[in-house]
């Protein structure tokens, strides 16, 4: 049989006394909670009285000055754990600052369960899922702890990380766990998660997150893709429906390519639109929109959003495939269908979203491009570098043309001079002593 306290990090709750002395003064404490009060100073609280008989044994001596400490038979031990356990759902009447060393005291007693933490931790973990409505902090604290007490490769940390997860979400308090979500890596090798329990976790955290924090389930959804198609792992075509639509909904993300590789399961519809989203532009926008009016509806989505997303690529495609790295802004207002007097506004939200540099010339009424965002690589974009190519090695060759001829000129007027100067019998010649 597996040791009971390998379950734990020994000595991370430092608590000092027997495992009889704990769990009876548990027990007293959660009696005070239910509203017990002693009439009498010897008198025992209902569930203390229970579990006094079954820890409380006196010890025997064998001669040493020193007492020896009460020995409690192991079954007898679990027992009372599992009363106290039981009943360990009344510390939520404990005050704030009361509920904490409560807890702490609790996990310390199960370190003593000789069954060990898996016949509890489902209990304890429903118990604190509840109190984390009444005492959020206090309670993620406690499952912190819960999560500290457990060694790095045990893989009851994955239950507990989940109720933390959950806890952390319904109490409005992701900020404080999306900091310790970048251990994830770390944390499946220490477990040694396999692929497929890895996506089923990454999934999950997506999943939750989505009603709190968008941006972030998105990239654990995207995560989960990565590690499933590296795996390979198959996944429920409707969480990659999920990933697809809330990564359209998010105004900050702008990067379809590196979904379209892994949305191959959803609905046409939605591939289609992301493949505007890669490749096109508002006008092919406009004739996704025309053909497939129920798609936006159906999905949840806004469609005046997705129009003013689609302007901001379509702009950032017109800058990139400039040769020579300038465009009008009468091609700008014509590509986005908004007046010229819009185009700047427009630039400027494009820039703020990254994916251009440049500057405007309110003169000349042009966009000069510094540098651009590629949504995609293809050949298209071969196409396009090649004609640069073309351009700069042009540019080159014009010159290098008048770099000759000036070369040329000097050379010529500098012989020219030296034929002067012998006609007119003048001796340049520089003697060095």
């Amino acid at each position: 049989m597996e040791d009971p306290g390998s379950y734990y990090n020994q000595g991370f709750l430092a608590i000092v006394g027997t495992a009889s002395e704990h769990v009876t003064e548990l027990a007293a404490f959660i009696d005070v909670l239910n509203g017990f009060v002693a009439e009498a100073e010897d008198q025992l609280g209902p569930l203390t009285s229970k579990i006094a008989p079954l820890v409380v044994v006196d010890g025997t001596g064998d001669g040493d000055d020193e007492e020896d400490e009460p020995v409690v038979e192991p079954e007898k031990l679990e027992e009372a754990i599992a009363l106290v356990v039981d009943a360990a759902d009344a510390l939520v009447k404990a005050s704030d600052k009361e509920f904490e060393p409560a807890y702490n005291l609790l996990l310390h007693v199960l370190t003593f369960s000789p069954n060990g933490l898996p016949d509890h931790l489902d209990k304890i973990l429903g118990i604190l899922s509840t109190a984390s409505s009444i005492l959020p902090l206090p309670t993620l604290s406690v499952l912190t702890n819960l999560f500290n007490l457990l060694p790095v490769s045990s893989s009851l940390r994955h239950l507990v990380f989940l109720t933390v997860l959950d806890a952390a979400i319904v109490t409005g308090n992701t900020s404080l766990l999306l900091p310790q979500l970048k251990q994830l890596p770390t944390w499946f090798e220490e477990w040694s998660t396999a692929p497929a329990d890895q996506v089923d976790l990454l999934l999950k955290i997506g999943s939750k997150l989505e009603p709190a924090d968008a941006h972030a389930a998105l990239k654990y959804l995207q995560e989960a893709h990565s590690v499933a198609a590296a795996a390979p792992v198959p996944i429920d075509p409707a969480m990659t429906a999920k990933m697809v639509v809330i990564a359209m909904k998010d105004q900050s993300f702008l990067d379809y390519d590196s979904i379209l590789s892994v949305a191959g399961t959803v609905s046409s519809a939605l591939v289609e639109l992301l493949k505007v989203f890669v490749t096109g532009t508002l006008a092919d926008f406009k004739a996704f929109s025309d053909a497939h009016p129920d798609v936006f509806s159906s999905n949840g989505l806004d469609p005046e959003a997705l129009t003013t997303k689609i302007r901001l690529l379509t702009l950032s495609t017109l800058a990139g495939s400039s040769p020579n790295f300038t465009v009008s802004y009468s091609s700008i207002a014509s590509a986005l269908v908004v007046p010229e007097e819009e185009v700047e506004f427009w630039i400027i939200d494009v820039i703020r979203a990254g994916l251009l540099e440049g500057k405007m010339s309110q003169l000349e009424r042009k966009l000069f491009v510094h540098q651009v965002a590629t949504r995609t690589f293809g050949e298209t974009e071969w196409n396009i570098i090649a004609r640069r190519l073309d351009v700069w090695k042009t540019s080159l060759r014009d010159v290098l043309t008048v770099v000759r001829n000036a070369r040329m000129t000097v050379e010529n007027k500098v012989a020219a001079n030296a034929d002067h100067e012998k006609v007119n019998g003048v001796d340049n010649t520089v003697e060095v002593a």
